[in-house]
């Protein structure tokens, strides 16, 4: 199947990219992409520091590769892929898949083995699915409805406003003075999922 069309904006920024892979573009799309990296990175580590540490070196990696990103497909696969690949040699150590069904929260996707974790992690949050087969079964594990709300669910338990640490600031701000605005992408999520509550609720009052 033919990848979606990109949008006028993902287009413009590719373009910029590939003319200053360095300049202000860049910036752009890492701040834009913050939010689900700093998701991924955190529910794989246990502590912020490493996490932060993750979005550091994977921004270099990223910037190396900014050039050659692909104005046929969209931004957030694309960045989501080079995460995976980045990660993929620390966190592809064996483990066995849990056999029940988990909880569609954080303590669900920590009983995944991290190469699992990971895989789902990046199909999650950046809409592209690793070829790791184990990422099918973690469907079932984690969103044994098979229907919208279920992996809404989950990423809204998993979903993290990335630290001011964590994105690339304007000059002159430091990240103990910055506080970074909640963008729409990061909060449609939470907007959904309290509709979704709500609805529940009200069903729930009316049987």
């Amino acid at each position: 199947m033919a990848p979606p069309p990109l949008d006028l904006a993902e287009f413009r920024l590719l373009q910029a990219l590939r003319a200053d892979p360095a300049g202000p573009a860049f910036t752009q799309l890492w701040n834009a992409q913050a939010g689900a990296g700093w998701s991924v990175f955190r529910a794989l580590v246990d502590r912020d520091d490493d996490a932060i540490g993750w979005m550091a070196t994977f921004r270099l990696d990223l910037a190396e590769r900014a050039q050659g990103l692909r104005v046929d497909e969209g931004v957030a696969p694309q960045v989501g892929r080079a995460l995976y690949e980045h990660a993929l040699p620390a966190f592809s150590g064996p483990g066995v898949l849990p056999t029940d069904t988990l909880t569609p929260d954080e303590a669900g996707i920590r009983a995944l083995p991290t190469s699992a974790r990971l895989a789902y992690l990046v199909d999650l949050f950046f809409d592209w699915t690793p070829p790791d087969p184990a990422v099918v079964a973690v469907y079932r594990l984690l969103e044994p409805a098979e229907d919208t709300n279920a992996r809404l669910l989950v990423h809204t338990a998993l979903l993290r406003n990335p630290p001011a640490e964590a994105l690339m600031l304007p000059p002159g701000f430091s990240p103990s003075h910055y506080r970074p605005p909640i963008g729409l992408r990061v909060l449609w999520p939470w907007l959904l999922g309290a509709l979704l509550a709500a609805v529940l609720s009200g069903a729930s009052a009316f049987w």
